[in-house]
């Protein structure tokens, strides 16, 4: 059963690129730029990255392949529009994704 679908909307409604979990990732950051050369030539991103290779919106694809993410930092699932469109506070886990694994 998919509960947050890997999609184009979800990933431009999606802020764990402004979590402070992951904004000092080296990984993350190299990760964004891969994606940003992709849509600079006008394309979709995400048919090109498979969820492992995207570093965002671990509520769908699961925990983080980072391995530099500081989880000593505020988690902010709770401010994102997909959390709460998905009502992910009544799953678990109900945040902190990238380290937990994906919502269920």
């Amino acid at each position: 059963m998919v509960l947050v679908d890997y999609n184009l909307e979800n990933m431009l409604k999606c802020i764990c690129c402004k979590c402070g979990v992951q904004t000092r990732s080296v990984c993350a950051k190299e990760k964004t730029r891969k994606i940003q050369k992709v849509e600079a030539k006008g394309l979709e991103a995400i048919p090109f990255f498979k969820p492992k290779e995207f570093p965002w919106l671990y509520c769908a694809t699961g925990k983080a392949s980072c391995l530099d993410l500081n989880f000593e930092e505020e988690c902010k699932c709770k401010d994102c529009q997909v959390y709460t469109e998905n009502k992910l506070d009544k799953l678990d886990p109900a945040e902190l994704y990238c380290k937990n694994g994906k919502a269920e």
